[in-house]
């Protein structure tokens, strides 16, 4: 492991509740929120829900660093060998409040779109990355830090010890403005699409051995 990821913290399984309100602010005016969830309150009120469901998982087949205990920012990673998420995986890692939560508060309307996204993202990241990588599945950093070099604390010590294993990096971004940022780090655009029936915009991205 590399020496600098040392000096990150990990989440478990007590960490999932503030690391989802955090990252909830993190992610309130992102395109994918603001599509499932249109009214700015409604948003603040379920997103939560959402991460607490992907933390849940994350946190049992993946591996997710924090910059200290204070929860700065935040980086969700997942080997290749544990997506996509299948059902069995999710009865295993995913509590059934959080399920039923998620469910509740979305609704028929927001949790469709939630998964008509994920569906389609799943597809696109299962057809250009079919090797052995890992995926950046989320990086947020709490609005009041953000501009402060966290997001590069969290991702630098993961590629180190990505590079080491010889492995590609992938991610998907639905926010042009992080394009270059990414494109900063190793990355390339390998594909860039419409999310069907939105107006989102979804680019894949992918960061070879450095």
């Amino acid at each position: 492991m590399s020496t600098e990821l040392e000096d990150l913290v990990q989440l478990n399984k007590s960490h999932i509740r503030p690391a989802a309100e955090m990252l909830s602010r993190a992610f309130q005016d992102y395109p994918v929120s603001k599509y499932s969830f249109a009214d700015d309150l409604e948003r603040e009120k379920k997103l939560p829900y959402y991460f607490r469901y992907i933390l849940s998982y994350y946190v049992r087949y993946g591996e997710i660093y924090a910059t200290s205990l204070n929860l700065e920012g935040v980086a969700v990673w997942l080997a290749s060998d544990y997506f996509p998420m299948t059902f069995r995986r999710l009865l295993r890692s995913v509590p059934l409040s959080v399920m039923f939560g998620l469910m509740r508060v979305s609704g028929r309307e927001g949790g469709g779109r939630m998964r008509r996204f994920g569906e389609h993202v799943d597809v696109i990241h299962k057809r250009l990355a079919p090797f052995k990588h890992w995926f950046l599945q989320t990086i947020g950093v709490d609005p009041q830090f953000q501009g402060k070099g966290y997001a590069g604390k969290l991702l630098r010590p993961m590629f180190a010890r990505i590079d080491e294993e010889g492995l590609p990096c992938y991610l998907e971004t639905l926010d042009e403005t992080n394009v270059p940022l990414y494109e900063h780090l190793g990355f390339r655009v390998v594909e860039k699409s419409t999310v069907p029936e939105t107006k989102l915009t979804n680019w894949a991205m992918l960061r070879e051995v450095q």
